[in-house]
């Protein structure tokens, strides 16, 4: 089941790209609250993990779409698509100062920015793991 969802790059360049149509429409509603949390008497807002899981699981669908048949990524080999990508991640927040209600936070774009990297590697090398295990279950049957 696994391998095949894999295999299958049309779906995953689809759900890559319909990731970032929500990432776009989201991040252009217009007075989305914050919730704070406390952490040690000093308050955190809920928002920061959102930008980073929502860019973490863009990369990572990114790289589940671009790496080959052994779960190999190349950063090199898409590194313009993926300045491209986390250019979008700037553009994105930025692009707030002129939605009503919301504001342009440097924080927001930091955990952009760490979700993106962090989302790329953790499934670069995750991915060869799985790929790895698949195979051998594979030899062995």
């Amino acid at each position: 089941m696994i391998k095949s969802l894999y295999q299958n790059k049309t779906l995953l360049k689809t759900i890559f790209c319909l990731w970032l149509i929500f990432i776009a429409i989201v991040s252009s509603l217009p007075n989305i609250p914050t919730q704070e949390i406390n952490i040690w008497d000093e308050p955190f807002r809920l928002d920061y993990l959102e930008h980073f899981g929502v860019f973490a699981i863009l990369f990572g669908l990114f790289v589940l779409w671009k790496s080959d048949e052994n779960g190999f990524f190349s950063v090199k080999k898409y590194y313009l698509f993926i300045l491209g990508l986390l250019l979008f991640a700037v553009i994105d927040e930025i692009h707030q100062l002129w939605i009503s209600g919301r504001s342009y936070n440097p924080l927001d774009l930091i955990y952009n920015l760490l979700g993106s990297i962090s989302g790329m590697y953790f499934t670069k090398f995750s991915l060869r793991k799985i790929i790895k295990k698949i195979m051998l279950t594979d030899d062995t049957i």
